[in-house]
């Protein structure tokens, strides 16, 4: 199970969030404007709106696990994000011996020759 270690918003979360915001400063304006003890019914009113913009914030976000949002920034920035085991070929080769490196950058070497005589490049 992936450790959850970041979570993402939608746009309509975000815009939510801007809402909330609105509503308590409505709220705070309320409550320095007010002279002497604050109607129970006038502040419920006045925190309607920031609990739901708040609760439909909290709804439009989601948890991710940064493998998942590395792969979708990749992505959208329009590199390929390496697969699980292209990444864990990648660990290999920064762990084996210098020998062991050069024998696979030889096989990528010649991996990348048989490519471009087969397509023709």
């Amino acid at each position: 199970m992936p450790m959850i270690d970041r979570y993402e918003m939608s746009i309509p979360g975000h815009m939510r969030l801007i809402d909330a915001r609105s509503a308590l400063n409505a709220v705070e304006r309320f409550v320095q404007e007010a002279d002497s003890q604050i109607d129970r019914d006038a502040l419920t009113d006045k925190l309607e709106p920031l609990i739901h913009a708040l609760n439909e914030a909290g709804d439009e976000t989601f948890p991710v696990d940064s493998r998942e949002a590395f792969d979708r920034w990749a992505c959208e920035w329009g590199y390929i994000a390496l697969s699980p085991k292209e990444a864990e070929l990648i660990q290999d080769i920064r762990r084996c011996t210098a020998e062991g490196q050069e024998a696979i950058y030889r096989m990528v070497d010649q991996t990348h020759e048989a490519q471009e005589r087969l397509m023709g490049l």
